[in-house]
């Protein structure tokens, strides 16, 4: 029977990825993984300041008004488009591996599902944030407030 090493120099390389010197090899699987787990959390975080953000405006509609056009800022743009192409990803990868676990009986069409969900998700990526990008209803966020010497 072979013995795994356990050497504390194994144990260092384990943890490196290979082009530094280490032994793991990176796999689709693997990205997956790591995107899964990344999209998972910035979706989680969003949602928690989204809702933070619209509860601290309570029933007042000036301080809604103000922070909805805030969030209509040009600056806001890049989130906006980032935050759907993590809801692209997360839920078509969640369809993949609901697939793979449930539906499909052979693990090796794994990594060409990945690689044809990779393809939708970019085509619709770049199909919806066409529109996201061209949409500007935007006002300044100055417009509408109140003028600090009453003029």
């Amino acid at each position: 029977m072979h013995e795994p090493d356990r050497s504390p120099k194994s144990f260092v390389t384990m943890g490196i990825p290979s082009q530094l010197g280490g032994s793991y090899r990176y796999f689709t699987g693997s990205l997956a993984y790591v995107l899964h787990r990344i999209t998972g959390l910035a979706l989680l975080f969003f949602l928690f300041f989204h809702i933070l953000s619209i509860t601290k405006a309570g029933h007042d509609f000036a301080k809604y008004d103000l922070i909805m056009r805030r969030f209509q800022e040009p600056d806001f743009k890049f989130g906006e488009i980032m935050l759907y192409g993590a809801l692209l990803f997360h839920g078509i990868n969640g369809v993949r591996i609901l697939l793979v676990d449930f539906v499909l009986e052979r693990t090796h069409v794994s990594k060409k599902l990945f690689w044809m969900f990779a393809v939708l998700i970019a085509v619709l990526f770049i199909a919806g944030s066409i529109p996201l990008l061209c949409h500007s209803n935007t006002q300044a966020f100055t417009d509408g407030l109140p003028s600090v010497g009453g003029h």
